[in-house]
Parts: C-alpha cells; sequence; structure tokens
C-alpha cells in the first residue's frame, strides 16, 4: 500500500481517468524497472504503477512546487527513499542527464490555449503545445534501449495529428494510438473558444476527487493535505 499525499487542486485526473494505465501496462508490457511520470503532480499515476508491482524504481518531476512538496511527503510517509527520487523541474531542464528510463508515462497539459488560460490553469493547457514540444525534444537522451513513452491525452481536446509531427522530428516512432474507454469525441477545429472552455470545464468538474478513493483492489489511497 502507498498512502498518496495531496492537495485537491494538484490532481489534473490522475486519481480518476489516470488509473486507466494500469491494464494498460499490464497489456502492453507487463513489469518494468523503471517509470517517469512526467508532469506528475502529486503522482496518482507513478505511485499507482509502483504500488501494483509495475515498475521497481519511480521517478517523477513537475513544475509546480505544491506539487513536488506533496510527492515528497508521500516518499517519506511511505518510507520510500530508496525506489522514488522527484525533481522540482522545467518540462526537463532541470533533471540530471544520470536518470534513464524504461517507461514514460503521463497524463499532460492537453488544452491548447492561450498563455493566460496556462497561468489560471498549469494542469489542463499546453499553449502551442509547447510542453510537448519541449518534451519530445529532450526526452530521448533519458531513454533506455527500448524504453516506451505512453501519455495519456484527452480525446475531448486533441488527436493523434497533434503530436505526430513532434515526435517524428525528434526521431521517435509513433508505434499506437489507442483509446481505453468507450467515449471519444475530438474537439472540432475551429470551434469557439468559449465552447471550448465550457466542455473543458465540465470534462475536469465531472472527475473530482472524493475523500477516499479504492485506487485499486485492496490498495486504498488516505487522502492527507500537503504539510
Amino acid at each position: 500500500q502507498i498512502a498518496v499525499s495531496y492537495l485537491p487542486e494538484l490532481d489534473g485526473g490522475g486519481m480518476t481517468f489516470g488509473q486507466q494505465y494500469l491494464g494498460v501496462i499490464r497489456e502492453k508490457l507487463g513489469r518494468v524497472g523503471h517509470v517517469f511520470e512526467f508532469c506528475a503532480g502529486p503522482g496518482f499515476i507513478g505511485f499507482s504503477l509502483l504500488a501494483n508491482g509495475l515498475c521497481d524504481r519511480l521517478t517523477l518531476a513537475d513544475v509546480n512546487p505544491k506539487a513536488i512538496d506533496a510527492v515528497k511527503h508521500t516518499i517519506r510517509e511511505n518510507h520510500l527513499e530508496d525506489r522514488v527520487s522527484v525533481y522540482q523541474s522545467d518540462c526537463l531542464d532541470q533533471i540530471p542527464a544520470t536518470e534513464k528510463w524504461d517507461l514514460i508515462v503521463s497524463n499532460p497539459p492537453h488544452w491548447d490555449g492561450t498563455d493566460d488560460e496556462y497561468k489560471a490553469s498549469i494542469r489542463l493547457v499546453d499553449p502551442g503545445w509547447v510542453i510537448h514540444k519541449r518534451f519530445y525534444r529532450d526526452v530521448q537522451k533519458f531513454m533506455n534501449p527500448g524504453a516506451s513513452i505512453i501519455f495519456q491525452e484527452s480525446a475531448h481536446a486533441t488527436k493523434a495529428d497533434d503530436f505526430a509531427p513532434m515526435i517524428k522530428e525528434n526521431g521517435l516512432d509513433l508505434v499506437d494510438v489507442f483509446a481505453v474507454t468507450s467515449v471519444a469525441a475530438n474537439r472540432k477545429r475551429g470551434a469557439p473558444s468559449w465552447l471550448a472552455k465550457k466542455v473543458r470545464d465540465l470534462a475536469h468538474r465531472t472527475m473530482l476527487p472524493v475523500e477516499k478513493l479504492l485506487m485499486v483492489p485492496g490498495v486504498e489511497k488516505a487522502l492527507k493535505d500537503n504539510d
């Protein structure tokens, strides 16, 4: 069991739809050595993979210092210092070159908005896809041979064509695109910004954290405010 410490405003969906990673990793990869969670927030995805025996080691990174404090609290409370490391990093800029990963996961900001929208909601908005572009530009040097990247993007906001060019131009292969739910509705290009905002807000209001969540069978994640 791993009790994950977090503040409600830090959760971008890792507590809810981010848990679909468990089935995906079991089916497509099985157990891996070292997992990295990018834009980790409180680390719901990474800690779930670790708690369920799907990785041996875990590294997490986020730009938000409150998220880093929450992850550090989780590490201390669960005595995970020998298996988990965390970095406060603007994209991958502050991560040491000694880090090497077998699997990279993330539920990154997945709405293309303005700079002002990003400042108001760094969990959700990636203006001009600059965060994604920087990630794909820099990630190869951290990947072990045969490593995989699996990002969970919102079908309400994106389609594979948004990211395929930046993946290809950085020497990576787009191997597969798959849906893990039965609902997939891509936002129409050219839709009014007010409509896109309403869809975005609705999608995340329906996935607010609850006071206690049984993340996976037999593993209860206690909620704790960040110290």
